[in-house]
């Protein structure tokens, strides 16, 4: 009974520290990690969120960039620093699909804490104009009537756009041949190069090289059509309704932050993401979807999102390395 009593007590004092604790938080500069390079969609959204949440909690947010492994090095980083709402990170669909192509990463996962879901920035398939396709059912034909002849480029093996190709590649029964490359930046150059057919690339990066005429948009992954490629349409337009894998973005912090400041930083950022001036420059220059969840909503996006990449590796022949 003293034991239950004691616990008791402890976890009383934990919540009233907690709460107490959120509400002189934060009282110095916050730093906020990025496993993705400048330039990147994640360090877009990682800037504008950072550069609109410091104005709201009256307090410097210092943006890192820790690049490498898909995002790893800054996840583990922020895992293994203090739980005390000073060390945050701006987590992709990577930290998700890295579950199912590192055998390390669930444990890292396992160490952090769901804050925020951002929102939602979606993919484009684009082909190169050397291909002699325009639809998607052209595409599909030309890659059945080619099996395994026809290739596409990625940011690498394991990469969130590698994976959203092998899942495309298993909603439509096509074989196609990856070509992976260091970072998305190198494979967008090749498709604009002719080298390359194909490639799926975020909205953000889609959208110029669309519209310039430098390769052709086949479908987005969006419910309705984008008004930043309005003449691309959406994948259940264009066929394959099955395919739905936009990227998310959300913050994540170290596993043992108390609730009451998890709830604190949930509750700014989602003011944040409401804010009429942050929703125009997220939807106008990410073309991001915005969300505004729950952390446990988020929690379980995320676990629904790590069995799905898992499944589509393992229909990929994709083993965790």
């Amino acid at each position: 009974m003293l034991r239950i009593i004691s616990r008791f007590v402890s976890a009383v004092c934990f919540i009233v520290s907690g709460s107490a604790y959120a509400a002189d938080y934060p009282s110095k500069p916050i730093k906020m990690n990025i496993g993705f390079s400048a330039g990147s969609a994640t360090d877009l959204i990682g800037r504008i969120l950072s550069e609109q949440l410091s104005k709201r909690l009256d307090q410097p947010i210092i943006v890192e960039n820790k690049v490498g492994a898909g995002g790893s090095i800054a996840a583990q980083d922020t895992a293994r620093s203090s739980a005390d709402g000073y060390h945050i990170l701006l987590v992709s669909s990577a930290i998700a699909v890295n579950s199912a192509v590192y055998q390390a990463a669930d444990a890292v996962l396992d160490e952090l804490a769901p804050i925020a879901l951002i929102g939602y920035l979606p993919t484009v398939l684009m082909v190169s104009n050397d291909l002699p396709v325009s639809t998607m059912s052209e595409f599909i034909e030309y890659t059945k009537t080619n099996p395994g002849k026809v290739n596409f480029g990625s940011s690498g093996i394991g990469g969130s756009t590698h994976m959203a190709m092998e899942a495309f590649a298993g909603y439509t029964d096509t074989e196609l041949m990856h070509i992976p490359y260091k970072g998305n930046g190198q494979a967008s150059v090749a498709l604009l190069g002719n080298e390359i057919d194909a490639m799926m690339e975020t909205l953000l990066l889609a959208a110029p090289v669309i519209n310039t005429g430098r390769a052709k948009g086949l479908a987005i992954s969006t419910e309705q059509r984008s008004t930043l490629i309005p003449d691309v349409p959406t994948f259940t337009e264009a066929g394959v309704s099955d395919y739905d894998h936009s990227l998310f973005f959300g913050v994540m912090g170290p596993k043992n932050m108390p609730p009451a400041l998890i709830e604190k930083l949930n509750s700014e950022i989602n003011a944040v993401l409401q804010s009429p001036a942050t929703r125009d420059r997220l939807v106008q220059t990410a073309g991001l979807t915005i969300a505004n969840s729950t952390a446990q909503e988020f929690k379980e996006i995320l676990v629904d999102e790590v069995e799905l990449w898992k499944k589509v590796a393992s229909s990929a022949g994709i083993a965790p390395q």
